[in-house]
Order: structure tokens, then sequence, then C-alpha cells
């Protein structure tokens, strides 16, 4: 047994330095494109959260204060103005665990919460206007009865040629990168094994509340919501063969 796991072993170190190596060189880099646009579009993410000790108490106020909100966002007569339909969630509201479990019982449940979520679309190639439109949206909201803000995301409803544009870039860079790494290297680039893109993130403009400087006529509040510049990124990962 000892004389065949020798003879296997010296079969295995002879060939692992007979078999020659086969591997191609390569130089690996990357590079990034980034283009900003303009923002024609914003989605204001509101909601309302009741709770109570009666269900059904709960539900009909949670009822009666999304209508209520849904119609006054309806009645300012913005253009474009779209509003998905809210979601529905009931969960429970229970004592302290720790007060149940002092005692060597389950938590008992003291109540309930009701939360409906939706969204509002706002669309407008004039950004002040835009801006304006999603402060009337929020003011409005809040006067009656939203409790819940999560977010203002503003982007540009087609961005198919900035994604584009931001892809020859990244493509562009990456193959640059290469050639000068080749030429510090002193090798020369026969060919591509791999080309792989992917867009890294779309960065929406954060709202800012500012005191803006706009016609009097344009706005009911010198306070809106301004919208930045979008960053739409690209990133390109690239594999050369040299000689």
């Amino acid at each position: 047994m000892k004389r065949l796991f020798l003879i296997v072993s010296v079969f295995l170190l002879i060939n692992s330095y007979v078999l020659p190596e086969n591997k191609e060189k390569k130089i690996i880099t990357s590079g990034k494109g980034e283009v900003w646009v303009k923002p024609d579009s914003a989605r204001i993410f509101l909601g309302i959260e009741v709770a109570g000790k009666d269900i059904e108490s709960v539900y009909n106020e949670s009822k009666s204060k999304i209508e209520k909100i849904l119609d006054s966002l309806k009645s300012l007569n913005i253009k474009d103005l779209k509003i998905k339909v809210p979601s529905y969630n009931v969960s429970l509201i229970k004592e302290p665990e720790y007060t149940a479990t002092k005692e060597g019982r389950i938590p008992k449940i003291v109540g309930y919460r009701v939360t409906q979520q939706f969204t509002v679309l706002l669309q407008n190639k004039n950004i002040l206007y835009l801006a304006r439109n999603v402060s009337k949206v929020i003011n409005t909201a809040l006067k009656n009865g939203v409790n819940i803000i999560n977010k203002v995301e503003y982007f540009k409803e087609d961005d198919s040629k900035e994604r584009e544009k931001a892809l020859k870039l990244a493509v562009k860079n990456a193959i640059s990168n290469a050639k000068i790494i080749a030429k510090t290297a002193k090798v020369s680039i026969k060919g591509y094994s791999l080309i792989r893109t992917h867009y890294i993130s779309y960065y929406w403009g954060v709202p800012q509340a500012f005191q803006a400087i706009t016609p009097r006529e344009m706005v009911e509040s010198s306070t809106i919501f301004a919208p930045g510049k979008i960053k739409i990124a690209c990133e390109a990962y690239l594999e050369c063969l040299v000689e």
C-alpha cells in the first residue's frame, strides 16, 4: 500500500512540472460614465397611520381620512397628477413583552394599527412649476390628515438617451484605461475577452426646503421643494488579452 502511494505521489509530482501552463495574459480594468439630467417628474410617497383599541373604529377612521386626503389632492386640479391606489396594512398593538413574561403569559393585544400608503406622481418640464406642485401636494396632504411622508423622488420620465450616453462613456473610459496600462507595462492588446457593464446607481435629486426667489404668481408661499439634477452612472468592466 505504501509502495502504491509512493508511485502515485511521484507520478503527480512529475506531471505537475511537465504539464505546460496555458494561461493567457490579461489586463483587467474598468471605466465609469456619468451624465446629469434635469428632472421632469416627481413621485411623492405619503401615508396615514391610525391606531385604537377597536378594529372597526380604527378601520372607519382610516377609510374616512384617506378619502378626505385623496379628494383634497384631486381638487387641486394639477395637470397630469396621478395617484396610485393606497396599500392597506393592519397590525396588532401588544403590551410590553417584559410585562407578560414577568407574569408568565403571552402579551395581550391592546389595540390595532391601520396603515395606508400611496404615491402621487407629478409631471412638468418646467422645474419651478414641478417644485411648486410638489409643495402644493405635500402641504394639502398634511392639512387633510397625512402623517407619513417617506420621501420625494425627482426623475426624468424618459432617460434612455442619457443612459446610452453614460454607457458609451463608461466603455470608452475602460478601453482608454486599458491602453494606458498596456503602454506602461510595454505589452500590446490583441483583443477583449470580456466587457461587462451595469448601472451603478440612479441618484434622485434630493429635495430641500429653501426660500425660493420666484414670481409671486407661481407659488402660494416662498417655501418650495426644489429638485436638483439627477446623476445617471454606468460602469464597464473590461478584460483585455495581451501579448
